[in-house]
Formats: C-alpha cells, structure tokens, sequence
C-alpha cells in the first residue's frame, strides 16, 4: 500500500458531498481482484448442475456445487489452484503499478472522506422512550387521508399530501382552533412522560451508551483527520509545595549576575520621580525671573510708604541665597544622573561583551 498524504480541506470538501445513505466508494478504474480455486471450478461445473436441477433456485445451485468440491480429490482441485495462484501473482503486479497513478490517490482520498463520514452518524434512537406527539396539522391530515384516498384511488402519495395541505390553508381559524388545542392537550401528555422516563434507569443506561459511542467516534475521526491529543500534564497536590517556574529561577539568575549597585540607581530613578515632574521644556533663569514678576500681585502705594527701605534689600539678598541654594542641587542631580547613566553603559556593554564571549 502506497502511503498518501491528502489535502484535509479537499478530503472534507468531498464528506460534505455524502447524504444519508450514501454507499462506499468502489474504484472502477482498479484492475479486477483474481478469483480463487473454488470459484474457477464454479464457474465450470455451474452449467451443468443447472441442467440436472432445472428451475432450480441459485442457492440449490450453489449448496450442490459446494459439495462437488468438497468430494473432490486433490489432484482434482490442483489445476484450479495452480490458475488461481497465477492470477494473483498478475492482479498484484498490476496493482502495484495503479497505486502509482492519480486516480487510485483521488480513489484513497474519496475512501478516507466516506470513513469520516461514517463516523458522524448519529448514534440509535431510544427505543424505550416516550414517542412523541403529532403536530395540529399532522392530526388533521391523518383524520382527512383516508377520505381522500377512497375518493381518489388514482392518486399517488405525493398528490395526497398535496391535497391534505391546501384543505388545511382553506380551513377557518375557528375550525384549527379545534385541531391546535388538541396538538397542545397532547404535548403535555408527552412533556408529563419524558420527564418520568429521564428519571428510570433505561434511560441512564441509554445515556451512558450514547455518550461511549460518541466518544469513540471522535477519537476514530481525530486519528483519520490526523489530529494528535494533547498531552495535559498532570495535577499537583494541594499539599506539596510550589516549586518555583522555569521563567523564576531565569529572573532570579539575572538579578544574582547584575552588581549591587543596580538597587541605588533605581531608588534614585524613583526618588527623581517623585520630587520633581516631568516637565516638557526648561525655561532659561530670565525668562522664570520674569515670569514670577508678570504672575506676582502688585503692591499698592500706600505699603510701600508704610515698609521701611532696608526691607528692599533684605528680600534681595534672600532671593539671591535661594537660587544660589536651587542652583547648587540642580547641578548635583545633573552629575547624578551623568554618573548614573555612565554606569548604565558600562554594564550594557560589559553584558554584550560577555554574550559575544558566550
């Protein structure tokens, strides 16, 4: 057997061409398969066993052929099997040059898509189960039918159910009322049994079997459709304890080979963060000067006269010392973070030198 690797789209392409009772494929173009022995010598003494039993039945024929072979010799039976043995050898030769050919690969395609379709049959009906009940127009046309078969005896089922259908459209509301109740009287009838019925033990049992034959069916398709089960890895104990993940034990190895000195950096990072915003731009020191004199309320006259003149000079004085201050700790936390950042590139490249090395 020639092994073939099909297309899965195709293979279902040709299952959704498969119906109810569709049958399975016979390849018409494969050479025709040797027969055997028996059948040779069948063949041979049929004519004459029908004339012995004339208008006999082709069992009769069969059974007396049979027991012509079974009390027949060896030596008898032996140019039989000798043809028989030599058209095989033949069909095997032939057959091993068509399973090179497309049309055995399109026959083992159709085959393999009828096998699929085979295994989504549902399973069998509950013979045990409650039957269900008609429908207001199925009792009508089941009170009608024999009416209209006495009156036209002519008629073929299809026109009978033709017939039935247009007397239901011509009958009134008051008169499906009739027929509609009854349909509903019915269905709790049938409501009132299957819900005894599900509580029995055929039932479960029913259940039980239907779910098995599911089951096996869909590991059968699965295994045609070349769909592997996954393996689930099995559940720990509440009991144990966790042991840490792979991706752990990786982030773990990464903080023990960084230096110490990585802690100090990111408590600066979040303390910089902290006291001072992100600001989208720096203002130069004259243009915040002169913005904090424009946002600066305006003094009235009358408390200028009233404060004496050395105070002028006091205020100037304690300005000065504070941008002094201001500035003196913006240049420390600009070598910071200078120095910060050039350690940061000394590591980086200190780690792509050690991967190179690696």
């Amino acid at each position: 057997m020639v092994a073939h690797q099909f297309d899965m789209e195709e293979v279902m392409e040709i299952e959704h061409t498969f119906g109810k009772g569709s049958k399975k494929p016979v390849d018409d173009n494969a050479p025709k398969r040797a027969l055997s022995a028996y059948f040779l010598f069948a063949n041979k003494m049929r004519p004459g066993v029908m004339k012995k039993h004339e208008g006999a039945s082709m069992g009769v024929v069969g059974k007396e052929i049979a027991i012509l072979w079974k009390k027949a010799s060896s030596s008898d039976k032996a140019p039989f099997e000798k043809k028989a043995d030599a058209a095989k050898k033949t069909y095997h030769s032939k057959m091993e040059k068509y399973q090179k050919t497309s049309n055995y690969k399109k026959h083992q395609m159709k085959l393999l898509a009828y096998k699929i379709h085979e295994t989504k049959k549902p399973f069998r009906k509950d013979e045990n189960a409650p039957k269900r009940s008609l429908s207001a127009y199925m009792l009508y046309s089941a009170s009608i039918r024999k009416q209209i078969v006495k009156d036209n005896p002519e008629m073929v089922s299809s026109e009978v159910m033709k017939e039935q259908s247009t007397m239901w459209k011509a009958l009134g509301d008051s008169d499906r009322q009739k027929w509609n109740s009854k349909a509903a009287a019915d269905k709790k009838k049938y409501d009132t049994k299957s819900a005894r019925y599900m509580k029995t033990a055929d039932y479960q049992k029913y259940v039980v079997e239907r779910d098995a034959y599911k089951a096996e069916m869909k590991e059968k398709r699965n295994k045609l459709m070349g769909i592997k089960k996954r393996a689930r890895t099995p559940t720990k104990a509440k009991s144990a304890p966790k042991s840490p993940s792979k991706k752990k034990a990786k982030r773990s190895a990464r903080r023990s080979r960084t230096p110490k000195s990585s802690k100090s950096r990111s408590t600066s990072r979040r303390r910089r963060s902290a006291k001072s915003p992100k600001s989208p731009k720096r203002l130069s020191r004259k243009r915040r000067a002169e913005k904090k004199k424009s946002k600066a309320p305006k003094r009235s006259t009358s408390r200028k006269s009233r404060t004496p003149k050395a105070s002028k000079s006091r205020s100037k004085s304690r300005s000065k010392s504070r941008s002094k201050s201001r500035s003196a700790s913006r240049s420390r936390s600009a070598k910071r973070r200078s120095a910060s950042r050039s350690k940061s590139r000394r590591r980086s490249t200190s780690r792509r030198s050690k991967k190179a090395s690696e």
